[in-house]
């Protein structure tokens, strides 16, 4: 992990003296005005390629304010809002903890779900927790959020099951059915089709991951096309509320702003990123 330094550190004796002459001043005044919005955040900043990062006082990475929503996004009279992850992967669970706030004040509102990336990342826990839930929302869609709040928080499936009211017998039922229909435990136990030998493929969704070019997790969908956003509930509920044609009272509220750490749990303090499991 790169070392955070102050500009101060960074700007050592011998880049001094490479600043010299009018291009010197002006990348010196540029520097002053990034030292300036450091103090802002806290008094400690981050150069990462073209993007500043801020930290907090306690050396964190700040939370971030939401981004624009993206102006690719069509609009529609009821937006379809897709979120591809793996259930495993730990920066798919730090964006689908920011959407589920988001799909709790408009779930009524546009068409939104959960899917899964094509192939897992995580071992045989991930194929089978993937269709554990895919399985809920099919069958029993009301307890779905409840149960990923549960999961996202303590990756204890058992436990939140029953935390989220799940009936256990319909969801083995149709774990055992959409097996069957779609292969699943017979391409995990065909290493020959994994992609690139490494991965098992999951094929649930395998088509909406081809129509949409789904490339890792998470992939936010919005309206058929990738919608690059902020990693929380409030950048994901504005990105939602710009694919309204006509957008609902609920997009005046303000959902929180601050980033979930990746993995499990329900900390924050992570600051914005743009990783993937791919």
């Amino acid at each position: 992990m790169e070392e955070k330094k102050s500009f101060f550190e960074l700007l050592d004796s011998k880049s001094a003296m490479i600043f010299g002459g009018v291009g010197g001043l002006l990348v010196l005044c540029t520097i002053g005005f990034f030292v300036m919005l450091g103090l802002v955040f806290g008094g400690k900043i981050k150069l990462g390629g073209s993007a500043v990062v801020a930290y907090d006082a306690s050396g964190q990475p700040a939370a971030q304010a939401p981004t624009t929503p993206p102006a690719n996004i069509p609009k529609t009279a009821k937006p379809v809002v897709e979120l591809f992850v793996m259930s495993y992967c730990p920066y798919g669970l730090q964006m689908q903890k920011a959407y589920l706030a988001a799909w709790k004040l408009l779930g009524s509102k546009a068409d939104m779900s959960v899917k899964y990336v094509d192939y897992a990342m995580h071992g045989k826990k991930e194929v089978d927790e993937n269709t554990r839930q895919y399985c809920i929302g099919k069958d029993q869609p009301t307890k779905l959020i409840a149960y990923l709040e549960c999961f996202s928080g303590k990756d204890d499936y058992v436990a939140c099951l029953k935390e989220a009211g799940v009936n256990e017998s319909k969801v083995s039922s149709c774990v055992a059915s959409t097996d069957k229909q779609f292969g699943i435990t017979a391409k995990y136990d065909d290493q020959s089709s994994w992609l690139s030998g490494r991965y098992p493929i999951y094929p649930v969704h395998a088509d909406l991951n081809e129509k949409y070019g789904v490339q890792g997790s998470p992939t936010l969908i919005i309206n058929g096309v990738e919608a690059q956003v902020g990693r929380t509930s409030e950048a994901v509920k504005q990105a939602i509320c710009a694919g309204f044609e006509n957008a609902p009272a609920e997009c005046s509220q303000t959902l929180t702003n601050v980033n979930f750490d990746s993995g499990f749990g329900w900390t924050t303090g992570s600051g914005a990123t743009a990783a993937e499991c791919k």
